[in-house]
């Protein structure tokens, strides 16, 4: 099923997110969870803490989906403000 998720915009995932759609979270990580970490490691300068955060992130999108606006701003760019 998470197969549905591959094309769809970022927007259209976070909708998915909101809807309680695992399989959009998941395609969420996929997309962006390589910077989360990225930022992560380089903020906090330790790989534990850095997988910390980004579970974080990521219960933090599940949980609020609706505070990403993507008026604002990317997908992305919503994730790394929150990793930061």
């Amino acid at each position: 099923m998470a197969a549905s998720f591959t094309d769809a915009s970022d927007g259209a995932l976070v909708v998915a997110i909101g809807r309680w759609r695992e399989e959009a979270l998941a395609e969420a990580y996929r997309r962006h969870g390589g910077a989360v970490f990225g930022l992560a490691r380089r903020v906090v300068g330790d790989v534990a803490l850095a997988e910390e955060v980004v579970q974080e992130v990521f219960l933090r999108l599940w949980n609020d989906p609706e505070k990403f606006d993507p008026e604002r701003g990317t997908l992305r760019s919503f994730l790394l403000a929150q990793t930061h």
